[in-house]
Order: structure tokens, then sequence, then C-alpha cells
């Protein structure tokens, strides 16, 4: 074998020997109890569950106004962000075809006139005839089927002429409600053409000091979403700012995006400073429960697992829970309890709502209880301070001027 070959192989054989023994040496320590771990006391404090989700603002109400005539945009009596009240004059028609419509249904309806007088007349000159015997039955029926047809034809007319009038009418846009223009869809000199749908002119909205969220709740959450509870949401163009609203409706109707169920709730929202905006997105935080001055423990104690060979002593016989009284939605957890230098208990113990980083303990465990959640290791025992030998890097108490 070559030297270098040598010297490579000697290099090694060192290596695992001093990792070996590193490894012995703390196994060693571990298996003689002395295994220290990092623990968190239970405690009291507040416990908020929420639900996130997104959705899109909008107004209580929103309507299209559009135009049920054809014809030519004439005059615009409204903008973006127009404050307009119920029954005022958004835009104006060209209506000079209606103009002439009118005038030839009234010469119609004059005409319809004419010809039922004249149809009226002949009948009472039959009738006399037919009572002096002068007159067939036949022609005397057909006087009178004549003044029918000329009855109903004025009526015909007459209902055209009130068409007329109506499309004439329409000729002008009001405002359905009071409210704010949110978009205009027509300039002047447009023309609409109003055939199997109305074309829209305006969308109106009717009060932007109230507003609401479509929030999208997924399947697996909705099951805690109810009218009533308390939402917080932030938006894009307030980074630093939080809003608040309240659940209003909780919908049935299911909402699939790429195989994914939801299902929409509705948030009131009050916008007196007028700072939301119609298509915003709202980050929305649901509050499905709150607990005062709950009995908690942090998340990371119910993901702590012992290591192998750690000395765990086994709870005591099934019985009551201690602690808290377990509420029917409670659901069974392991933690460990640290009752000496290396020494853990297993204990069973029955959890409530979680926040995501605390949840609440309904029985097994007391306040002040300190439960494991990790190992210390060498490092973190040379980080922590010591209270005899001060750190060098730590600042000291001020000098005196």
């Amino acid at each position: 074998m070559k030297k270098g070959h040598r010297f490579i192989v000697l290099a090694l054989a060192i290596g695992l020997a001093i990792g070996g023994f590193w490894f012995w040496r703390n196994r060693a320590g571990a298996l003689g109890g002395r295994t220290e771990y990092r623990t968190l006391p239970v405690d009291r404090g507040e416990i908020v569950q929420t639900v996130t989700a997104n959705g899109a603002l909008g107004a209580v109400r929103t309507v299209d106004v559009g135009s049920e005539v054809s014809g030519t945009i004439m005059e615009l009596m409204a903008d973006y962000n127009s404050i307009v009240t119920n029954g005022q004059v958004l835009a104006k028609l060209d209506d000079s075809t209606y103009q002439r419509q009118l005038q030839q249904g009234e010469a119609e309806v004059e005409s319809a006139r004419a010809s039922l007088k004249l149809a009226q007349a002949n009948f009472n000159r039959a009738q006399e005839l037919l009572d002096l015997e002068l007159l067939s039955q036949s022609d005397y029926d057909q006087a009178e089927a004549s003044l029918a047809q000329a009855q109903a034809t004025l009526r015909m007319r007459e209902a055209s002429l009130d068409k007329v009038r109506v499309d004439l009418e329409k000729t002008t846009i009001y405002s359905p409600m009071d409210g704010v223009v949110i978009s205009r869809a027509v300039d002047v000199g447009q023309t609409v053409a109003a055939s199997l749908n109305a074309p829209t002119l305006f969308l109106l909205a009717q009060d932007l000091r109230r507003m609401r969220i479509e929030a999208e709740i997924s399947e697996a959450d909705v099951g805690g979403v109810e009218e009533g509870q308390a939402v917080s949401f932030t938006v894009d163009a307030y980074a630093d700012l939080t809003f608040t609203g309240v659940v209003s409706q909780v919908r049935f109707e299911p909402v699939t995006v790429q195989n994914v169920v939801n299902y929409i709730a509705i948030v009131d929202v009050q916008n007196a400073d007028l700072k939301l905006r119609p298509g915003m997105t709202a980050n929305a935080s649901v509050v499905t429960a709150r607990r005062e001055k709950a009995l908690r423990l942090s998340n990371s104690a119910l993901r702590f697992r012992p290591p192998e060979g750690a000395i765990v002593a086994e709870p005591p016989p099934r019985g009551p829970l201690g602690g808290e009284t377990a509420g029917p939605a409670s659901g069974m957890r392991t933690v460990y309890v640290v009752e000496g230098p290396g020494l853990l208990r297993r204990v069973p113990i029955a959890t409530g709502i979680t926040d995501g980083s605390w949840t609440e303990v309904l029985g097994g465990l007391s306040e002040g209880d300190a439960v494991a959640v990790g190992i210390l290791t060498a490092q973190d025992r040379a980080d922590a301070p010591s209270s005899s030998t001060p750190s060098p890097f730590m600042p000291g108490p001020p000098r005196r001027r």
C-alpha cells in the first residue's frame, strides 16, 4: 500500500473512533438517566381559535342600470363616483324616432275613432230599419259586426299609442335607488341596441358605508363557522390596519374550484371612512371560539416524543382525568411531564380548542406542570447564560459618572 493511501485510512480510522466515543458517551448519559429536557409550564391565558378565509369586498346591494329601448346616447348626467338619488336622471337617449311614432299613433287613434263613429251610426240606422221590417236580418248582422270591429280597432290603436308613450318615457334613464355610480359603460354619441338583453349603462352601489365580504370557507372548516361570529381581516391597500366584521350568513350552496369544495360566508362590514373599496381582496380570520384564562399548554408539547432509551413512568390506571372537566368535544392526546432529572411521566390529557400555538387543556394536567417540549442538548447548555459567571458579551451594569 502506498504511503498516501495509508495516511487516508489512518485518518478515517481516527475519525470513526472519535465519533464512536461521542456517540457512546451521549447514549450512556441517556441510559444513565442524565438526559435533560426542555420544558414549558402549563399556564393560563387567552386562546382564540380562528378559521382563515379569502374573499372579495363588495357593496351590500348593486344594481345594473340598463336601457329597454334602442337609441343614441344624447346626454349623460352621471359619471364615476357620482352620488345619485332615487329618481334622478342619469342619461337621455335620442327620442326623435319615438316622437314620430307617437304622432303616427295619435293619428291612427283618431282614424279609428272616426271609423267607430261611422259604424255606430250605421248600426243605429240598421236597427231602426229592422224594427220597421225594411232591412233583412243579414244586413243587420253585418252592421252589428262592423261596429264591434270598429270598437276593437280603436282599442288596438289606443294600446299601440300607450306602448309608444312608454317607450318614449324610457328614453330617459332614471336612478332606481340612492347610491353611488361604480362604473359607466357608455359615452355620449354611443348607440345602444336593446334586443334580447338590456344593455348595461351604469353600475350603482347602494351605500358603500356598509359593505360585505363573500368569504370562501373550506369544507373542513365550515362546521365551526356560524352566524354572529366576529371576523377580523386585512387588505393589501392598508397592510398596517385590521378591519372587523360579523358573519351574517353561511350559505349551503357548495362552490367547487379545482376539486376543492368551499362554502360562501357573508361577512357584514362597516366602512364609515370609505377606505374599503369594492373588489378589494380581504384576508379574513373568523373567530370560531374564544377562551379567557383557559388552562393551556404549548403545541410543541403535543408533538414531543421521548428518545429511545428514555426513562418513562406509565400513568396510573385509567380513571377520571384530573384538572378541569373534559367537555363532549374534547380530544385525547398524550404529553410527557418531567418528574425529575431524566425522568418522564406519560400523561393522557383531554384537549379543547387551539389557536395553532396553544391548546386548551380540559383534563389531565394542572397549572404549573412542567411538560417536556424537547431534549436539552450540550449546545443548549453551553448557550444558556450562567448566573455565577457573567458573559463577556453581555452588557454589565451601567458605569457611574
